[in-house]
């Protein structure tokens, strides 16, 4: 579970509602009792329903129908419906329909991905990176995992990942072998993983006993190719591919002989379609 705090759900209204709704507020809307439905547009996994309920009990709105995240819903199903009072509705409509969309639009793209990786191999593990979009990374993660995907990095505090750039500051890739040696018995049982740019720098770095190597646009060819070399030096290594991996070529990736897949791809998108609508639930005109 992936909790959102009372002042995390506040700041998103109050950054759509500073003051009040002036339009319907103008138009003496406030206080008639009506319901919201969202209803799917197109094939979607669901995501953000529970903060959308939140959103609703904060607010004094009933929840009458509820699908929880990581559902996959055919076009033109209801799946999401609150009553309260007309002039809330309209108040958190647009600040739930942004969140509902943004985050199924990041799970329907990651479980296309996982899906199709898992046609050419079920053992592949699909993983997104930190590459967030700033301030939504928390829904975000919750969409991939809606979608059925993993986390490669949640942040710099949980994981290792050594870059080009830190080895320049350990005398290079040379040194790397005294230096795992030297501080492995720090990373508190958490796997080191390394990037690499080249297959040359990959063969050093899986001599040195990286516990998993992070392949940097390479071609399905280079990582097949690199899977052969490294089982002779290294066959407890991991292989994760990373770079440019999107829907179109995931597949050439899942068959390539890396364990994983590394991708920023579902981030990157159109939000899901869905419809909101906000009804009287009497006639009081």
């Amino acid at each position: 579970m992936i909790y959102f705090t009372d002042q995390e759900i506040d700041q998103l209204l109050t950054e759509d509602v500073q003051y009040f709704d002036l339009t319907t507020s103008l138009l003496r809307l406030e206080n008639k009792p009506a319901k919201i439905v969202f209803t799917t547009r197109e094939s979607t996994v669901i995501c953000g329903s529970e903060e959308v309920m939140k959103v609703f009990q904060r607010t004094n709105i009933q929840t009458t129908l509820f699908t929880p995240s990581g559902e996959h819903l055919e076009k033109d199903v209801k799946f999401l419906e609150g009553e309260g009072l007309s002039g809330t509705l309209f108040a958190i409509s647009r600040t739930v329909e942004n969140m509902l969309r943004y985050a199924s639009g990041i799970a329907t793209r990651t479980r296309m991905l996982v899906e199709k990786a898992h046609e050419v191999n079920k053992e592949i593990v699909v993983s997104t990176t930190r590459k967030t979009i700033p301030g939504t990374r928390k829904l975000a993660v919750k969409a991939v995992q809606a979608g059925g995907a993993s986390i490669h990095r949640l942040g710099l505090s949980e994981s290792i990942l050594v870059f080009r750039d830190h080895c320049n500051f350990l005398g290079g890739l040379e040194n790397l072998e005294k230096r795992l040696k030297e501080r492995k018995s720090l990373a508190g049982g958490k796997p080191i993983t390394i990037e690499a740019e080249n297959f040359d720098d990959a063969l050093k770095i899986a001599r040195a006993g990286a516990d998993v190597i992070q392949l940097d646009k390479f071609t399905p060819g280079d990582i097949r190719r690199f899977r052969k070399e490294v089982v002779k030096m290294n066959p407890a290594v991991r292989i994760a591919a990373a770079g440019n991996i999107t829907l179109k070529n995931i597949q050439d990736f899942a068959a390539s002989g890396a364990d994983m897949v590394v991708t920023s791809w579902p981030y990157y998108g159109e939000p899901a379609d869905m419809t909101v609508c906000i009804q009287p639930i009497y006639e009081q005109f």
